[in-house]
């Protein structure tokens, strides 16, 4: 019954049967009710409140923690745009015109050499744009 009476699932008739099971023949209503529940109140933990304040201060703690790592990682990120943006463009390599002519007597060897060949080439169609070649051999 007194778990009914706890849920808040108890009757009247019932709640005035456990007032008068845990009531002292003398007592009047009021005071029975009273001296009933505290007998059943329960007392808190002496150290209550230190351990709550110690819960806090680690809470605490750990949210300063958190914003000096975001705070740090921000700055960072903003380290690193700061020097991609404004990094020094790229010196471009130049070559002397030494250099530049060896380079193109090279890839010139590369190809065939046209100029012994004869020139056998009839002009098939010829416009603005394109020139249509026959080679007779």
């Amino acid at each position: 019954m007194m778990e009914k009476y706890a849920a808040g699932h108890s009757t009247l008739e019932e709640e005035e049967e456990l007032l008068i099971k845990n009531s002292k023949p003398n007592d009047q209503i009021g005071t029975q009710w009273f001296s009933y529940v505290k007998g059943k109140k329960k007392n808190p933990a002496a150290q209550l409140n230190a351990t709550i304040w110690e819960v806090i201060k680690k809470k605490e703690k750990g949210k300063q923690t958190r914003k000096l790592v975001i705070s740090g990682m921000s700055i960072a990120a903003s380290l690193l745009f700061l020097l991609f943006y404004f990094r020094p463009a790229p010196i471009p390599e130049t070559k002397s015109l030494a250099e530049k002519q060896a380079l193109l007597s090279e890839a010139l060897s590369m190809f065939e050499n046209n100029a012994n060949k004869p020139n056998n080439k009839k002009v098939l169609y010829e416009d603005n744009l394109i020139i249509i070649y026959a080679i007779s051999e």
